[in-house]
């Protein structure tokens, strides 16, 4: 048993600010060593700090905790802009990694440059954008593993003023909310970067989700039982459900995005499933089998409606403006140059962080979460103290249909800014907050004056037939196959030297990177 080879993998971490990543860190690494692996921790932050220039490095040192993180966030900005690259970072990733599998293999006798790193695991903490998602996936295939790691808003801004205030010799976390709320922004999305630091968009790449609160232990050794071919593990129903949502979503011919909705009764059973697109006269949308006539579907008019639609509106109220001298135009340019340059030119960046850029009312779609309760309606289904399972978090027009309709629990993958929900209706609604008792696999009776909105948990919809399909369970006089930790191997994840060769690239790469300056990130 101890001579089983088995596969060099790399897991990553991501998730927001005030999330426990380190302690998620150190539980995967102990959990993995039952599977014989040893596990090597990789802290991008220190990356990041070891590529700056020595009087930068020596004020991150000295810092306070919240100069300290603005300061490396800005640091990492700054190498993702030198490389025009949201993955500017992988490259030192990839270079610690190939450091120490060179220095693990030495110690056992072994020189050859293509051997992996055999029953060895590298934990990334943490991704910070995408494309490091998407570069990391190309590069170690099914050998790779995102892990979503999330606590609850209160609990994340209370674990991030303690850690500024402990820095100061301060007890009160008080103190610095305003510290605490600007990092929270930043660390979601820098405001008009493509290419700077965005965990708004990382985090639903994840392959598990997980509440990194309470004995979230036993969470994490389910995934990696599972992970390393345990047969006997099947769907809970929130990951069944949330599947099926995103099964549904690829139904949508939306030209923007496809979103899936199935609703869910207070017996736990699908009643209802919805996805974004226009509607059809008598009931529900077009299937591809009916009379082609009735496909009105927004391809087929070769516009995004509502996109066409804003940029009218923008356009009459400049319009508006110049005609009744409000404002004055720059001479020589039209309220059409104008509305170009914010919608489409050197304004872009700065005009979709405002309102008006997000208008959603005038799209010819129905929205999935509004079709699956439409769906009910038609049926003449029942669907009050039910539940909803969104791909995407329910904007607020869609908020207000479930509240009305009686479901008493939401549950999504993906956030959505735009969104108002929580503005329009805090009275009523609790986002983001610890599970509430709607659990699905609670037997509690849910408060009956809000409507929780709650993250998901779990495996993937991306990444649950890979998971939940069946090993072989039985031998062949009938008796179930026995499986142990220590003995398994990963489901999915390959024995191979492929990775070893595509990350010379990467390493040619950090050439490219200069050492990060104090003036490059004031």
């Amino acid at each position: 048993m101890e001579d089983i080879k088995k596969p060099e993998l790399i897991f990553a971490l991501a998730g927001p600010i005030g999330t426990d990543l380190h302690l998620l860190a150190q539980t995967l690494e102990e959990s993995l060593s039952a599977f014989k692996y040893e596990s090597v921790v990789i802290r991008a932050s220190k990356l990041i700090e070891v590529a700056c220039k020595e009087e930068l490095a020596k004020k991150i040192a000295d810092a306070k905790q919240d100069e300290r993180i603005k300061l490396l966030m800005a640091a990492g900005d700054h190498i993702r802009q030198q490389t025009n690259k949201g993955d500017g970072i992988v490259p030192l990733i990839i270079t610690n990694i190939r450091a120490d599998r060179k220095d693990r293999l030495e110690r056992i006798g072994i020189t050859e440059p293509d051997v992996p790193a055999y029953n060895t695991c590298y934990i990334i903490d943490s991704l910070k954008h995408p494309h490091e998602v998407e570069t990391l996936r190309r590069l170690y295939g099914n050998n790779f593993v995102l892990i979503s790691g999330f606590a609850s808003r209160g609990e994340r801004r209370s674990r991030l003023g303690n850690v500024i205030a402990k820095s100061y010799a301060k007890t009160n976390e008080d103190e610095f909310s305003e510290s605490v709320k600007s990092l929270i922004e930043i660390d979601a999305k820098r405001d008009g970067d493509k290419i700077g630091q965005n965990l708004r968009d990382t985090f639903p790449l994840a392959d598990l989700f997980i509440r990194v609160s309470g004995n979230f232990k036993i969470a994490l050794d389910r995934f990696l039982d599972l992970y390393f071919n345990s047969p006997y593990i099947t769907p809970t129903r929130d990951e069944f459900f949330m599947y099926e949502a995103k099964a549904k979503s690829y139904r949508s011919a939306d030209l923007s995005r496809q979103i899936g909705a199935v609703i869910v009764d207070s017996d736990s059973h699908l009643v209802a499933s919805g996805c974004n697109e226009v509607p059809i006269a008598r009931g529900g949308c077009y299937w591809p089998d009916m009379d082609e006539a009735l496909d009105n579907r927004d391809y087929k008019t070769e516009k995004d409606f509502n996109a066409v639609k804003k940029v009218e509106i923008i356009q009459e109220l400049i319009d508006l403006l110049d005609r009744e001298k409000i404002v004055k135009l720059p001479d020589g340019k039209s309220s059409e140059d104008i509305v170009d340059e914010l919608i489409f030119g050197k304004f872009k960046s700065s005009f979709k962080n405002i309102r008006a850029s997000n208008l959603i009312e005038f799209g010819r779609v129905v929205h999935a979460e509004m079709n699956a309760i439409t769906e009910s309606a038609r049926r003449g289904i029942k669907i009050g103290n039910g539940q909803i399972f969104s791909t995407t978090f329910p904007c607020h027009m869609c908020a207000r249909h479930i509240i009305a309709s009686g479901i008493i629990r939401v549950v999504y993958v993906e956030p959505y800014p735009k969104s108002m929900t929580e503005e329009l209706y805090g009275d009523i609604v609790s986002v983001d907050a610890t599970p509430s008792a709607t659990d699905s696999g609670s037997d509690k009776e849910a408060p009956k004056h809000v409507v929780s909105f709650e993250p998901f948990e779990g495996v993937a919809p991306s990444f649950y037939r890979e998971l939940f399909q069946a090993p072989v369970r039985k031998d062949n006089k009938g008796y179930t196959v026995s499986w142990n930790k220590a003995g398994s191997v990963p489901k999915i994840a390959r024995v191979t030297k492929v990775h070893l060769e595509l990350e010379q690239a990467f390493v040619k790469a950090v050439g490219q990177i200069s050492d990060v300056g104090l003036e490059d990130v004031e």
